[in-house]
């Protein structure tokens, strides 16, 4: 019997049992990143949280379709271009090829669309002409608006009104606007940045409608669910919602999923705080199992803080795992559910709004039964079934082996570990405690647990430890 899936959907406030258009093709779109600067860590929760759904839709449906574009054309891109003295395409290509490789490393599977804006300019132009024809978009001094006072369901999903959206906005309105909210779905061409004909003119597309393009593309003018981060649904997610209203006449998505923003140490990411963590930087330093566990500890719509502590208690539990799977004594494989097991544990916390955190629970609550287990046939059938069910949160895809190495060939020498572990005496002396923790991860992250006492610090190898 198909377990009951409920989400969480923004466009209703409430939890909802998942219902989908097509039962044999369940179709989901979520808003990818634009790629004018290196990925941070906060980049990598929607696409990891909404990997998880993607992996649990596939347990569920015969055929899910996901849809993840890539935004090559903005003005944020055309700024840093300008700045680092590179080409736009340049600098494009070369954090796109970054997003993909820390991407892989964080055990995303491979989406079934991967969209550029800048290849679908045809079916933006489309949409824009049919927005005009219709009424719901004007030319005006090289621009073409989106006439927001046309759409009867704007705020739908924000849940704001036009008047109250009027009297918050602090930007003087632009002289080529008929009213302040209207937005733009096409903008004039201007020196040196990309440019495109179309029947308005050379221009570009806006941010709003190359979403609503790609998803019509891919997924038809209704699909089951569209996702990202809280911080798109206004005004990026109810624009696209009415371009695709106005144009088609249809409801974009029925159920709008939202995750929470990524805080570090309390504070939201900023230069100005100089607190931003690059992808790339973390994964050097840690495991991409670590930081996918550690982006899937909180639950999805709750903001999540990014700490040293959240961090030790991944690469804590994430080993307590591995240390499980390491008691059988056979190969372990991945399998579909085990014909024998009536509960799948992490499958049904799932579909209870993507419930990672209890997900978690129930895989370590497993692994504490194993280490329990007296019986070496049950320790592998408990083993097998794990792994089995770590499968949708993408966790366990190493082998024990791989993950702990031997404790002979370690990833770090002796004199190595000591030389850390001087600074890391110096640093409490000094009462650097970031840095002290910051040494204790490192080297925990390459399985040498330290330990402190009132003595002095000591350290050993988790792989030697049953």
């Amino acid at each position: 019997m198909m377990k009951k899936l409920r989400l969480y959907n923004s466009l209703s406030n409430s939890l909802e049992d998942f219902l989908p258009i097509d039962p044999d093709n369940v179709r989901i779109y979520v808003c990818g990143p634009t790629v004018y600067a290196s990925p941070h860590i906060g980049n990598a929760r929607p696409m990891v949280v909404f990997d998880v759904l993607f992996r649990l839709l596939k347990k569920l449906y015969t055929t899910v379709t996901y849809a993840r574009n890539i935004t090559d054309v903005d003005d944020k891109i055309n700024a840093r271009a300008r700045e680092m003295g590179v080409s736009i395409g340049e600098l494009t290509e070369k954090v796109t090829a970054e997003l993909h490789k820390n991407m892989a490393r964080l055990n995303l599977l491979p989406v079934s669309h991967e969209p550029l804006a800048t290849e679908h300019i045809s079916e933006m132009l489309d949409i824009v002409g049919r927005l005009v024809d219709k009424g719901f978009a004007y030319e005006s001094h090289g621009h073409v608006l989106f006439r927001v006072r046309n759409a009867p369901r704007y705020g739908l999903l924000s849940k704001r009104s036009l008047d109250a959206m009027i009297a918050g906005n602090r930007v003087e309105a632009a002289h080529y606007k008929e009213d302040p909210m209207d937005f733009v779905l096409w903008k004039p061409a201007e020196e040196g940045i990309p440019s495109w004909e179309s029947p308005f003119g050379a221009g570009r597309p806006g941010w709003h409608l190359e979403c609503s393009a790609m998803s019509h593309k891919y997924l038809g003018e209704s699909f089951d669910i569209h996702a990202g981060g809280h911080d798109l649904m206004f005004p990026h997610h109810e624009n696209e919602l009415a371009q695709n209203f106005g144009a088609f006449g249809k409801l974009m998505a029925n159920y709008w999923l939202h995750n929470g923003m990524l805080l570090v140490d309390g504070q939201k990411m900023s230069k100005s705080l100089g607190n931003i963590i690059s992808l790339e930087d973390i994964l050097q330093r840690h495991n991409g199992e670590i930081i996918r566990y550690v982006l899937l500890s909180s639950h999805y719509q709750k903001t999540l803080n990014w700490n040293q502590s959240a961090i030790s208690q991944a690469i804590q539990s994430v080993n307590h795992l591995y240390g499980a799977l390491k008691l059988a004594d056979h190969q372990l494989e991945y399998a579909t559910d085990s014909p024998q097991e009536d509960e799948n544990p992490v499958t049904e916390a799932l579909c209870g709004n993507l419930n990672t955190p209890l997900a978690l629970a129930r895989l370590r609550q497993m692994a504490d039964e194993i280490y329990r287990c007296q019986d070496q046939n049950d320790v592998n059938r408990r083993c097998d079934r794990l792994r089995n069910e770590a499968e949708p949160l993408g966790l366990l895809w190493h082998s024990p082996r791989e993950w702990f190495g031997q404790s002979k060939n370690l990833a770090i020498s002796e004199s190595e570990i000591a030389d850390l572990m001087k600074i890391r005496d110096l640093a409490k002396i000094q009462r650097n405690f970031k840095l002290a923790d910051e040494i204790r991860d490192q080297l925990l992250a390459k399985n040498i647990q330290v330990e402190d006492a009132k003595d002095g610090s000591t350290w050993r190898v988790l792989a030697d430890i049953p």
